[in-house]
């Protein structure tokens, strides 16, 4: 195998060729940053030429590109993919249907949509170099705090997309979030939008743009999604705020929290491990899009030696005991209960760090992952 190793501003790229080096597998980089995920000439004249003069059979990327998808079906070299976004953010899926293409999605559910489709998709789970990150944790003052939230707060399209409809409609769509959001530990809104209530919203989409909008199912279940999570966090951070000290390292800023220490984003590799190891409850609030897998805030998480309350994704309980090895939450309420009380439970809080961390190095590392990609290297 003759291995082209794409990359671009990603997660887990280090961890990937650390274990590529372990593993013996050789492999030469291409590094490029898109403008447009879908259409970009100078990125397929480079990379086709990078392609043909190297001989390569194989070509593996984090995340999926249509491009290269389209350049690797154009030579006849196989893509290999491994995803940590549920949903893909890509506009053309058909190409994931090329033939070269295999897809390695972490949620089972996600594989098993695509499986359905045709699609050559797999369920494999993230992964987390611990070593990696552990080198990385300086135990600065500066992260230290009680709770700290690393993410988006998901300001949506919600109110965007219900300006042009009527009084029913939008009740009706802000009752699919509100019902979403009682959901723990699974994913409805792929069901309740429906093709009859796309004909509905069309119709009034249409008539106030004078034919010119429309809204694809797959756009308002993401925007839906995005709202219903923002909702989340902000309702937990609101509750928070005046409980205990709170840090939040986003892009996003609010001046409705102002009991919230709005930090700005941390570095992946040289901040988010101090932020992790130095906060005493890491909130993980999973983007409700994500039906069953564990998403990769919560592996690096607990790879950094930091504690995690999570909500509940299903694949968890396949490798983690509650209470034991990781926390769970129900809903907003518990999570301000379980906050409460790990916060003046210390010795516990540390032990399930120390068994959670257990686990992720065992069962979460990337050697395992790389060679289940790669099983003839």
């Amino acid at each position: 195998m003759k291995l082209l190793f794409f990359q671009w501003n990603a997660f887990m790229q280090r961890g990937i060729e650390r274990a590529m080096q372990r593993c013996g597998i050789e492999y030469d980089t291409f590094y490029y940053i898109f403008k447009d995920w879908d259409r970009d000439d100078v990125f397929i004249e480079k990379f086709t030429q990078k392609l043909s003069d190297g001989g390569y059979d194989t070509v593996f990327s984090v995340n999926f590109s249509p491009l290269i998808a389209e350049a690797c079906e154009s030579l006849s070299v196989h893509y290999a993919a491994w995803a940590y976004d549920c949903p893909l953010h890509i506009r053309r899926t058909e190409t994931l249907s090329l033939p070269c293409c295999d897809l390695y999605c972490f949620d089972r559910v996600q594989a098993q949509q695509y499986s359905a489709q045709g699609i050559h998709a797999h369920h494999l789970p993230l992964a987390v170099d611990a070593e990696l990150f552990a080198g990385s944790i300086s135990k600065k003052n500066g992260y230290f705090c009680d709770v700290s939230l690393l993410g988006k707060l998901y300001k949506s399209d919600f109110n965007y997309l219900c300006g042009p409809l009527n009084e029913y409609s939008r009740g009706y769509l802000d009752g699919l979030v509100r019902a979403q959001m009682q959901v723990s530990g699974g994913y409805i809104l792929h069901e309740l939008v429906t093709e009859d209530l796309m004909e509905k919203l069309n119709v009034q989409y249409a008539k106030a743009s004078g034919g010119k909008f429309t809204v694809l199912p797959q756009e308002l279940e993401y925007t839906l999604a995005c709202e219903t999570t923002g909702r989340e966090r902000y309702m937990a951070l609101a509750l928070l705020q005046r409980r205990c000290d709170v840090c939040l390292y986003s892009l996003d800023k609010t001046s409705d929290l102002p009991g919230v220490r709005q930090l700005g984003t941390a570095d992946y590799y040289t901040e988010m491990p101090d932020v992790f190891a130095g906060s005493k409850i890491n909130l993980n609030i999973s983007l409700s899009a994500i039906p069953s897998g564990i998403p990769l805030r919560v592996l690096d998480i607990i790879g950094c030696g930091g504690f995690v309350l999570s909500n509940l994704q299903a694949e968890m309980l396949e490798y983690f005991e509650t209470d034991h090895d990781i926390v769970i939450y129900q809903d907003i309420r518990d999570l301000v209960e379980k906050t409460k009380y790990y916060l003046s439970h210390e010795s516990e809080r540390k032990a399930i760090v120390q068994r959670g961390h257990d686990i992720i190095c065992e069962a979460f590392n990337f050697d395992d992952r790389i060679r289940k990609i790669f099983p003839d290297a």
